[in-house]
């Protein structure tokens, strides 16, 4: 679908640019463990130009930035910087090239001050101590001139996030970055801040800075990038100048409908069944907290599988640490109809709830066997006087005949497990003291195909069971395939209910 865009006229003004590119990528392809991550990746950027990158989780946007920063340096095809062959061994190496990569979760060290984080690793010296009047003196300068007005004094950790982010593109940008990527820069923003961002940005566009631009908030790319590039399974779908295309246009190369030629099909509609008479074991009412959770309300019923679906950067990862107390947020929660009080995530597990979180590594050990990673968190209840490993191990092998985990055997390390089978042992983990409420955050993210239908089979049957389960995910295929309800969020917000109703992947995705 093709329509003018007509509300973007500030985006039309990108400054002349070089026949030569910046940056060029030709053939390039990166496999880990037999899973092809790109395949035959073709990437121009050009001096003055915002490029914006999209596409789902896993398309391979992480894999093709990572190489240009030299975070991978083992990699098929060529890249070249100003017309000239470059492969860098590290993302120092690239610095010094004149590339940085701004990430998602900042790297700005909250209790030092602006100025401080600005010279962060290159600070000022006299006589071999730091210069402190003109690093105070420089970074000021250096502010002012990209028009960010701020006490270079201010503890940094005091500033709003979106002052925080501008503050590291000024740092990136004095350590001599002219290609600077952005992953997800609007992610934590207000439309204020957004502003401000863009502002910026259109400024170091015109004095020749280059920017890719990573998001999954369609409408900022639509109006900051002068050409949008679209990935799907590792490929790169298309590139366009970003003129004439709109939202609905990039969705469909995003999830492939009519695009079969590549081998792939569109999955069509799901249906949603709601147990709306099931009576409700988890309430909670207008959890708030920072600028990433806004007025959320939602319930879970008993054997029901509410899905929170959202763009990485929405809220969501916050929700599930906040309903299983990680986090503190303002508002109410209620388990079974009494006030939920979470002191500690350790309370939390004794009330009945149960977080297994994005990060396997957050709560597995990897370098321990199997029996210690089933049995840890019930340890008080299997331990008297002392701990039997007999009694662990008995339990281990019971989750790994229900779960169908594939292991040599309770004694094997968790490391030399493939990750389906380590997010089984997460499962495990919580499973053997039966929550009245478990929460999934990412429960399928990187698993092939074989190992997420093992877990969607799991979770279902633990749903038939009774138990209340909230999956949250940034993947629509997760939520599509699990939910019986799902919850959409964007900025902090839950925007819109799906229930009793016909669910596609492209309707998530535009209302997310």
């Amino acid at each position: 679908m093709m329509s003018a865009i007509s509300d973007r006229p500030s985006d039309r003004d990108a400054p002349e640019q070089s026949d030569v590119p910046v940056l060029e990528l030709a053939g390039v392809s990166k496999s880990f463990g037999g899973v092809h991550a790109l395949r035959s990746v073709d990437f121009t950027l050009r001096t003055g130009q915002i490029h914006g990158l999209v596409g789902e989780n896993g398309a391979g946007k992480s894999t093709l930035m990572k190489i240009i920063a030299g975070l991978h340096h083992e990699f098929e095809g060529v890249m070249r910087m100003d017309g000239k062959e470059a492969r860098f061994r590290s993302s120092r190496d690239a610095l010094n090239a004149g590339i940085a990569m701004v990430h998602q979760e900042l790297s700005i060290v909250p209790d030092l001050s602006v100025a401080e984080n600005v010279f962060l690793g290159n600070q000022p010296t006299r006589g071999g101590l730091i210069d402190w009047k003109r690093m105070l003196r420089e970074a000021r300068s250096h502010l002012n001139g990209l028009g960010i007005e701020v006490d270079p004094r201010a503890r940094i950790g005091s500033l709003s996030i979106g002052l925080q982010q501008l503050i590291e593109i000024a740092r990136v940008l004095f350590s001599g970055a002219r290609i600077i990527i952005l992953d997800e820069p609007t992610s934590a923003l207000s439309p204020p801040e957004v502003e401000r961002l863009f502002a910026l940005l259109r400024k170091l566009r015109e004095k020749g800075k280059s920017f890719i631009f990573i998001s999954h908030f369609l409408d900022d790319i639509l109006r900051i990038s002068d050409e949008v590039t679209i990935f799907r399974n590792g490929r790169k779908i298309v590139t366009s100048p970003n003129a004439g295309i709109d939202k609905l246009w990039v969705i469909d190369r995003m999830i492939g409908q009519g695009h079969e030629e590549l081998g792939e099909t569109y999955t069509g509609e799901f249906e949603l069944k709601s147990q709306r008479n099931a009576p409700i074991v988890l309430r909670a009412t207008g959890l708030a907290w920072q600028k990433a959770l806004r007025n959320v309300s939602l319930d879970v019923r008993a054997g029901e599988i509410l899905g929170i679906y959202g763009s990485m950067g929405c809220g969501v990862v916050e929700l599930t640490r906040a309903l299983f107390g990680k986090i503190k947020p303002h508002g109410v929660l209620a388990l079974e109809g009494k006030p939920l009080k979470l002191t500690t995530t350790a309370s939390a597990r004794r009330l009945g709830m149960a977080l297994v979180p994005e990060s396997r590594r957050s709560m597995l050990f990897h370098h321990e066997p199997l029996y210690k990673n089933v049995t840890i968190s019930i340890l008080e209840r299997i331990s008297y006087l002392w701990l039997k490993p007999r009694i662990e191990r008995d339990i281990t092998d019971q989750q790994i005949g229900s779960l169908h985990i594939r292991t040599s055997g309770v004694n094997a390390l968790l490391g030399h497990l493939s990750g389906g089978n380590q997010q089984k042992v997460a499962l495990a983990k919580w499973l053997t003291h039966a929550p009245k409420v478990l929460i999934l955050s990412e429960p399928t993210r990187g698993m092939d195909v074989g190992a997420k239908e093992d877990v969607v089979k799991i979770v279902r049957s633990l749903r038939d069971q009774g138990m209340a389960i909230v999956v949250a995910s940034t993947e629509p295929e997760t939520i599509l395939s699990l939910a019986d309800r799902v919850l959409v969020m964007k900025k902090g917000e839950i925007v819109r209910e799906f229930a009793n109703e016909m669910v596609s992947k492209d309707r998530l995705l535009e209302v997310a």
